[in-house]
């Protein structure tokens, strides 16, 4: 949190900068466009994006079709241990976009940060009869217990493209080890941080200076190793990762 914080500090004395610079060179419109859209964001930002999100997602499913048909048919294989229906958890589901794969009998959860999502949330929720899909809860990965998750009470945790936006990435696999019963699963799908010398991992790391990329993608970051971290985290049994090119629509 403290490395955030310098972050967030550095990048607000930057925009500062910025400003002072524009006025200097006489841009008077060029500052006052810039600070309107800065406040824009700052007072709308967590209501602008969820609109925006809503037909991105469905695009997004278009592409990333069959890796997510991949990761969704070991969830669909699976049988809960108590012969009722599976209780299913995912984080950060925002939109609901992943509703239309799953295909077996469940109770799904969703916890997710922004409550503005929460409209379209419920709109494709109601599309999905086969699914008994709860009210969404407003909570965090990193402290699923505050929103009401005990230990060891759900089969799978879900997430996809959360875990580059997340405060702490060990926080949230601590949590989800925690909820997991004793044999479930964590099923996840990233983007991550390209091979070292490539064009896009330079392309990636010019857009995460001064924290450009985070605030118009609410938190998201495009230079995480998660595929390592997840690698590091010690307490998993099992750990099967699969590493592919989204291909261009």
């Amino acid at each position: 949190l403290n490395l955030l914080d310098s972050l967030l500090q550095e990048s607000k004395m930057l925009f500062k900068c910025l400003i002072l610079a524009l006025l200097l060179l006489d841009c008077k419109f060029m500052a006052i466009m810039t600070l309107s859209i800065h406040l824009i964001f700052l007072a709308f930002g967590k209501k602008i994006f969820p609109a925006f999100m809503d037909p991105i997602a469905e695009q997004y499913n278009e592409v990333a079709d069959p890796f997510k048909r991949k990761l969704f048919k070991e969830l669909n294989d699976m049988k809960p241990s108590d012969g009722k229906k599976l209780r299913i958890l995912e984080i950060g589901g925002g939109t609901g976009a992943n509703f239309k794969y799953y295909e077996v009998p469940a109770i799904l959860d969703v916890v997710e940060p922004n409550p503005n999502f929460v409209q379209y949330y419920d709109k494709n929720a109601a599309k999905y009869k086969n699914l008994d899909i709860q009210p969404m809860r407003q909570g965090f990965g990193e402290d699923l217990g505050a929103a009401g998750f005990e230990d060891g009470s759900i089969d799978v945790v879900v997430m996809t493209l959360v875990l580059c936006s997340v405060n702490c990435q060990r926080k949230c696999y601590e949590e989800i080890y925690r909820v997991l019963k004793p044999g479930g699963k964590f099923l996840y799908l990233e983007h991550i941080i390209a091979e070292e010398g490539s064009m896009l991992r330079t392309v990636q790391q010019i857009l995460m200076m001064e924290g450009f990329w985070q605030f118009m993608f609410d938190g998201c970051c495009l230079d995480r190793d998660t595929f390592t971290t997840i690698k590091e985290f010690p307490k998993w049994s099992k750990i099967e990762q699969e590493k592919f090119t989204l291909p261009t629509p």
